[in-house]
This record gives C-alpha cells, sequence and structure tokens, in this order.
C-alpha cells in the first residue's frame, strides 16, 4: 500500500481493523442490506484484479513496441495498485458484512484480453492503451467522483477516495502514451476511422442498451449510483475529457462523438 499507513486511517487513525471502526452508516443497516452491499464489493475485489491482469498485459506489450519511460513507471505501478484495490474492496466487504468473518481475497480470476484484430502488434499495444486507461480509467474517475458526492458512510468514501487517487494516475499513462511520438500520424487515422468507435462500443456497449437496474441502486448514501446516473456521468466525462483529449492528441473524433450522442444522450436530449 502507499504511505505507511492504511487506507482507513482517514476514518480512525489509531484503528488496527477495518472491521472494527464505527460507521453510522453502514452500522445502521439491516442485515440483508449489508449482505447486499458487502457482496457488491466482494465482486469488485475481484474485478479490480482483472484491471491489474489488463495493465500487466498492456505494460508488456508498450515495453515491447515503446512508450515513454513516464508511461512504463505509472503503468508498473498500476499493476500493484489494482491489487491494493483489491484488497480495499474485500476489507470494504468485510465491514459490510459485520459478523466478525475473515477478509475473503478472491479466488483465481480470468482476465481476457482483446485480440483486436485486425492489428499489428505495434498497433495493438496503442489500442490497449487507449481501452484500459484513456477509456477505462478515465471514465471510471468520473464514477468515483460521483460516487464520493453522494458517500455518507466514512468508510465507503475513504476507500473509494484511495481508489480514485491511483485511477487518475493511471488515466494519465493513456493520454501521455497517445501524445508521444510512438503513436505516429498514421496510426492515429487509422485509430481514428476504424478503432474509437469500436473500443467505445466494447466499453460501454452493452451497458448504454440495458435498462436494467444496477445492483445497489437504493443505496446512494453508500456510493451507489443509478444506471441512469452512470449514462450521465459517462457521457458528459467523454464530452468534456475523453474526446478533447483525444482531439489534443491529433485524433478525428467525429465518429466517436455521434457515436456517444446516440448511445448516451444527456438528459436534455433525452427530454428533447
Amino acid at each position: 500500500m502507499r504511505g505507511d499507513r492504511p487506507w482507513w486511517s482517514k476514518v480512525d487513525a489509531d484503528a488496527d481493523d477495518i472491521r472494527r471502526i464505527p460507521d453510522a452508516e453502514i452500522d445502521a443497516l439491516g442485515a440483508d442490506d449489508r449482505r447486499e452491499l458487502a457482496a457488491i464489493w466482494q465482486e469488485r475485489a475481484n474485478a479490480e484484479l482483472q484491471v491489474c491482469g489488463g495493465f500487466a498485459a498492456v505494460t508488456s506489450a508498450l515495453i515491447e513496441h515503446g512508450t515513454p519511460d513516464t508511461v512504463l513507471k505509472i503503468l508498473t505501478r498500476a499493476t500493484r495498485d489494482e491489487v491494493r484495490h483489491a484488497e480495499i474492496s474485500a476489507a470494504l466487504a468485510a465491514r459490510y458484512r459485520g459478523d466478525g468473518s475473515d477478509i475473503i481475497w478472491p479466488g483465481a480470476t480470468p482476465f481476457p484480453v482483446p485480440a483486436l484484430v485486425p492489428s499489428d502488434a505495434k498497433l495493438r499495444a496503442t489500442l490497449l492503451a487507449i481501452a484500459m486507461c484513456c477509456i477505462n480509467e478515465t471514465l471510471a474517475c468520473a464514477i468515483l467522483e460521483a460516487s464520493i458526492e453522494r458517500t455518507k458512510s466514512p468508510i465507503s468514501r475513504a476507500a473509494q477516495q484511495s481508489i480514485l487517487t491511483d485511477e487518475i494516475d493511471h488515466a494519465r499513462a493513456g493520454w501521455a502514451h497517445v501524445s508521444s511520438t510512438y503513436v505516429t500520424p498514421e496510426m492515429k487515422k487509422e485509430i481514428s476511422e476504424n478503432w474509437l468507435v469500436r473500443l467505445l462500443d466494447a466499453r460501454l456497449g452493452h451497458f448504454a442498451a440495458s435498462e436494467a437496474p444496477f445492483p445497489g441502486e437504493k443505496y446512494s448514501t453508500h456510493g451507489m449510483l443509478t444506471r441512469n446516473q452512470r449514462r450521465e456521468i459517462l457521457g458528459t466525462a467523454l464530452e468534456d475529457v475523453v474526446f478533447p483529449g483525444w482531439e489534443k492528441a491529433g485524433f478525428d473524433v467525429s465518429k466517436a462523438r455521434a457515436w456517444a450522442r446516440e448511445k448516451l444522450p444527456k438528459p436534455a436530449m433525452l427530454a428533447g
């Protein structure tokens, strides 16, 4: 973990076990509610390890095909950070269970890395960096910021704040890579024409097409967002952060922007 103190020291500097830190929001929950939120965070622990595997794949690809040293430094830290995020999530799940049971470490977790065909190995390395950092981590920052704003549980807020601090850094790696000389104008043209929409659809297409409630939607004071809230946040983050970032790096985002406006319309568009 970063620093000498555990992340929950923001809540109780003297605590030596998260399971014993008082939290009125968590402690006021009924048994069924606690189990539901514990299950969400336990699943989050698995997801964080999958992200760790994804960063390992991106890092190895960029080592082979080239990227600035600053990018490699961030990415190698990111693999460690995501293990820490899994630890945070598993610990928070134990706190929500509140039954004194041990923190449960995730089991074996597959992390399928997309083949991204047709693309040569060098282009694929950049596509993985775009998918993992410019899209996944940048959007994760927007979701976490909105979750933290709504969270009244001190322990849950501290967990999300600790994760967000790392995610901001992880997103920077992708933006630094696509702005570097390792991504040529020819690559940017190919990515703009054939890949940005495909990458966005792979990450957000299923989410955008579904109207099913998100797990835990009713627990807003614990940072859980509804699907509609997520849709608005993601659409705004794409328009305000991701697309301008790609344009600044030399990409044509016209197709990507059209995709987002169709799939993730803002509330004013929905009302119209």
